[in-house]
């Protein structure tokens, strides 16, 4: 017999280990959710350009997450633009010049600004808004402290970012040419606003925010290791961003390795994570680890066929689950009005309909798999008789007890390649005694990796602008009923999909 009709025939099997393994790590209900540049949080906010009313479709979007963990929505607005913008507290506009028009010149804010997070109250959002490092007045972060208390509310407010990717300060003023610089900076805005804005103990700081698409003189352990950044235990976050093909193109059959990413978290992400489960404040608390801006680049933000496929969800799907095994805390994907790099669009301007885009599906996934139990763990399980390089899989254990399991097939299929889709079985062994069958959403898009998510569902449903975020269920037949024998299911995983079974 020939032996790729024999490898053909080998099943792929996963085995859910009874109890947590040592070392998982309990998820954060708030871990799946977005990042607002500062610049056009505005059009998120607001229902248009030219109508100020709430946007129902980003309240529900965000809701239709939260509620799947029973988590609060954990929100940054900043950015590039939230570390360059000036302040001006006699300016009666939000934000000038108004977002979406074709005006350009430095970007300023009032009063009005931060009140629009407001309009998204329905959506029960904690919030992490940031004063700008580069601006060397402290009256301005005084003002902008103060309006942030009044505008959001305190009981609102996880914690101020100050600053956004020193590594991109150095050579400029003010510098952050060395942690230390950096460090004693941060702490003086930090020290100054709490002060003057009289910025009670329970809202804390959130820093450094590293950007990976720059190189970096000093790292985020660097400044928790060996300068008095945390020398108060006023820092309640530890953030950071990562972009994925950064430098370079990024096919999408690259982008959806399990191996590529899993190398590519290497290189940064991972040892940050080890190391902050370890370090203790002066308080003797962790301080939790938040990419609070993650998205894709692919040669640059210009690459639309890839930013808007499907391969997208997939690789979201699988990066976020394997961040929860490092024991990360939270991720915000970007959002950028009219950009390749947004989660929605949240109404239609001269170059992109309003829509709802494959990484929310990401989104809502592992929201589902995370679950509400608020005391789930995560661990990568090891398949057998695969390599893992295109295919990996995750348990998540509600209070000690396995409850549900993703399978993730990460093989590229789409229909331009003019094949049939393969639809291998794995066998899922290990499932309590008791249970005789297991339900099994898919992830999937029917033609593929490369589409937009017009057709793309999650357990049969989409999340649409015509629906105005809110589920519509039985778009699609995609939630099945599978028969468990002696503790196996027998589980179809077409290629280019995710399962999530239910026990």
């Amino acid at each position: 017999m020939r032996i790729d009709k024999l490898a053909a025939r080998v099943t792929t099997t996963v085995a859910i280990p009874g109890t947590v393994p040592n070392g998982a790590f309990t998820v954060n209900p708030s871990f799946p959710g977005v990042s607002f540049e500062l610049s056009t949080f505005s059009l998120y906010a607001q229902t248009s350009p030219t109508d100020a009313s709430a946007n129902q479709y980003s309240i529900n979007l965000i809701s239709e997450v939260a509620k799947r963990t029973g988590g609060r929505p954990l929100i940054r607005v900043g950015g590039n633009t939230g570390d360059s913008v000036a302040w001006n507290n006699a300016q009666t506009e939000p934000i000038t010049p108004a977002p979406g028009t074709s005006a350009t010149g430095t970007l300023t804010i009032g009063p009005a600004f931060w009140p629009l997070t407001q309009l998204l109250s329905p959506a029960n959002v904690l919030w992490m808004p940031q004063i700008s490092y580069s601006d060397t007045k402290y009256a301005d972060a005084n003002e902008a402290a103060q309006s942030m208390l009044s505008g959001i509310g305190v009981d609102n407010l996880g914690a101020i970012e100050i600053g956004n990717e020193p590594n991109l300060y150095s050579g400029g003023y003010p510098s952050a040419a060395t942690a230390q610089i950096f460090a004693t900076r941060f702490q003086e805005i930090a020290t100054n606003i709490t002060q003057a804005a009289d910025i009670p103990r329970c809202v804390g700081f959130a820093g450094p925010d590293i950007g990976s698409e720059a190189s970096a003189v000093w790292s985020a352990q660097d400044l928790f290791e060996d300068t008095d950044f945390d020398a108060t235990g006023n820092i309640v976050y530890a953030t950071d961003h990562w972009y994925r093909c950064v430098g370079g193109p990024c096919t999408i059959p690259d982008l959806m390795s399990h191996a590529n990413m899993v190398a590519d978290t290497a290189k940064h992400i991972a040892g940050l994570a080890s190391f902050l489960q370890t370090y203790k404040d002066p308080n003797g608390r962790t301080v939790p680890y938040y990419l609070d801006e993650i998205n894709i680049q692919t040669g640059g933000t210009a690459n639309q066929t890839t930013s808007f496929s499907f391969g997208t969800a997939l690789y979201g799907t699988d990066f976020m689950l394997y961040l929860m095994t490092l024991g990360v805390s939270a991720v915000n994907w970007e959002q950028v009005y009219s950009s390749v790099q947004n989660v929605w669009q949240p109404s239609t301007s001269a170059t992109m309909a309003a829509q709802t885009k494959n990484i929310y599906y990401a989104l809502i996934t592992t929201a589902e798999f995370i679950g509400t139990s608020g005391n789930t763990k995560v661990v990568e399980v090891t398949p057998g008789s695969n390599d893992g390089t295109t295919f990996a899989s995750y348990v998540a254990y509600d209070n000690g007890a396995p409850a549900r399991i993703a399978l993730v097939n990460l093989n590229y299929w789409d229909t331009s390649l003019g094949t049939s889709r393969p639809n291998p079985v794995v066998s899922v062994s290990g499932i309590p005694s008791g249970v005789s069958s297991v339900t099994v959403k898919y992830l999937t898009n029917p033609d593929g990796a490369a589409q937009d998510s017009t057709n793309t569902t999650f357990g049969g449903s989409q999340w649409t602008f015509a629906s105005q975020g809110a589920e519509v269920t039985d778009v699609q037949s995609t939630t099945i009923t599978v028969t468990v024998s002696g503790g196996v299911a027998q589980v179809p995983i077409p290629y280019s999909a995710v399962a999530i079974v239910y026990l």
